[in-house]
């Protein structure tokens, strides 16, 4: 998958133009959060944020990791003029964690 970039062990993240698909791979769901954004100042945050966020997670224990990281998202998107779709498909693996087994 093009610009796949995993930021957790649970969670993945694509980048298309003003939209960051959020993945997450653990979970019944398939859930795939699509975030876009109406900026390009706005991109580029979110961009370097999660960037610090894959570094910052290297010091949290597994088990806190995934709460973190919603926190971090849920504060991060507070006061950003965005849209967000949520996809679940529980019938099918998601495209990602297909790509990534191969």
């Amino acid at each position: 998958m093009p610009n796949f970039k995993l930021v957790a062990p649970y969670c993945g993240v694509r980048k298309y133009d003003k939209r960051f698909f959020v993945y997450y791979l653990e979970t019944e769901e398939n859930i795939r959060r699509e975030y876009i954004f109406n900026t390009d100042e706005d991109v580029s945050n979110f961009s370097h944020a999660l960037e610090n966020l894959t570094a910052f997670m290297n010091n949290v224990p597994v088990c806190k990791k995934e709460a973190y990281h919603q926190e971090f998202l849920d504060l991060l998107l507070r006061e950003v003029d965005h849209k967000l779709n949520i996809r679940t498909d529980p019938s099918k693996p998601s495209a990602v964690a297909l790509a990534i087994e191969a």
